[in-house]
């Protein structure tokens, strides 16, 4: 829903009736991810996705009929479903998806907390005698929908009454970019594109300037370590050190380990990468900890310049923050 929220404000705000259709479940390949939402107004205005378009004509017919004063609906679409072959899902997964219609009261504090970062989600109920039935949750509620949104996580729990849709409105994870370089201006660039809050710090003021870094929600002037030790940091973290500077990199990746960031990179040749290992070893770093270090940093894809570098390293940020986690693999 992030993705449509203005277009959801400025139709609550001019009382347009919306339905609105939700992604709550996908099971194989899916074109789109638990959380995506196709909004048909009254007018046939269209706004946003659900499957990227293969089965977008018969997800906007039931936005009309719910619209028209039908009752809410979950719908299913799979290949093994013979409507599946009428509304064309050729990717050979399924999908779940909510039709409702939009309650305009809601939309206003969503907006809000995404603007100001503050965590909030949209608890819905999919299935049962109330289904369609929302209510708003913050990270001071309890229940599994807090224990989802605290995780940044959107998804299905079940109640006594059926089931509840988790939409989730974290807050944008974190990217720390260590070292003013080039490297770190295509990188923060990127970062930002890719969702994330980009911090930019460097203890060398000279270096740590708007003009050179211009698509960062922050600078710091600071020791890496003296910053890192006091900031925010959770799975979704990315901690990228590219000042290949021993002095910056070793107190830096020593804070950097004592957290749960999801992503750990250090720029650097092979030669560099090894000599600092054997000095976080000699700090009393674990081999365990050093195997959380990407480095060098980057996937192998024959990157040179700084923008290819960025490429490399953000690619690899995403294939480690979306692998699965060992306990999560078990379940699956």
């Amino acid at each position: 829903m992030r993705d449509v929220l203005d277009r959801l404000e400025r139709w609550a705000a001019d009382g347009t009736p919306v339905a609105v259709a939700t992604v709550v479940a996908t099971e194989r390949s899916a074109p789109r991810d638990p959380g995506a939402v196709l909004a048909v107004s009254e007018g046939g205005d269209v706004a946003g996705s659900v499957t990227g378009g293969c089965v977008e004509p018969a997800v906007y017919g039931e936005a009309r009929e719910v619209l028209a004063g039908g009752e809410p609906r979950l719908k299913t679409y799979g290949i093994a479903d013979e409507e599946a072959f009428e509304v064309g899902l050729p990717c050979g997964g399924t999908v779940h998806i909510f039709v409702d219609r939009l309650d305009p009261e809601l939309v206003g504090p969503i907006a809000e907390a995404v603007r100001e970062e503050r965590p909030i989600a949209l608890e819905m109920r999919i299935t049962g005698e109330h289904a369609g039935e929302k209510r708003l949750v913050g990270p001071d509620d309890r229940g599994p929908a807090a224990q989802l949104l605290a995780r940044g996580e959107t998804g299905i729990v079940a109640d006594p009454d059926g089931q509840l849709f988790v939409s989730s409105f974290a807050p944008r994870p974190n990217m720390y970019v260590f070292g003013a370089v080039d490297h770190a201006a295509a990188l923060a660039t990127i970062g930002r594109f890719l969702g994330f809050r980009v911090t930019v710090c460097d203890a060398r003021a000279k270096f740590v300037t708007p003009d050179r870094f211009p698509d960062v929600d922050e600078l710091v002037v600071e020791w890496p370590d003296r910053f890192l030790a006091g900031a925010p940091v959770d799975e979704r973290t990315a901690i990228c050190v590219l000042t290949h500077d021993h002095k910056f990199d070793v107190p830096a990746l020593k804070v950097a380990l004592r957290t749960s960031a999801g992503y750990i990179g250090a720029m650097g040749s092979r030669r560099t990468n090894e000599d600092r290992a054997e000095r976080l070893r000699a700090e009393g770093v674990g081999e365990s900890e050093l195997e959380r270090i990407h480095a060098p940093i980057g996937l192998k894809i024959g990157s040179r310049s700084p923008e290819e570098v960025a490429v490399a390293i953000a690619a690899q940020i995403v294939q480690v923050l979306r692998s699965p986690k060992p306990q999560e693999a078990l379940t699956r």
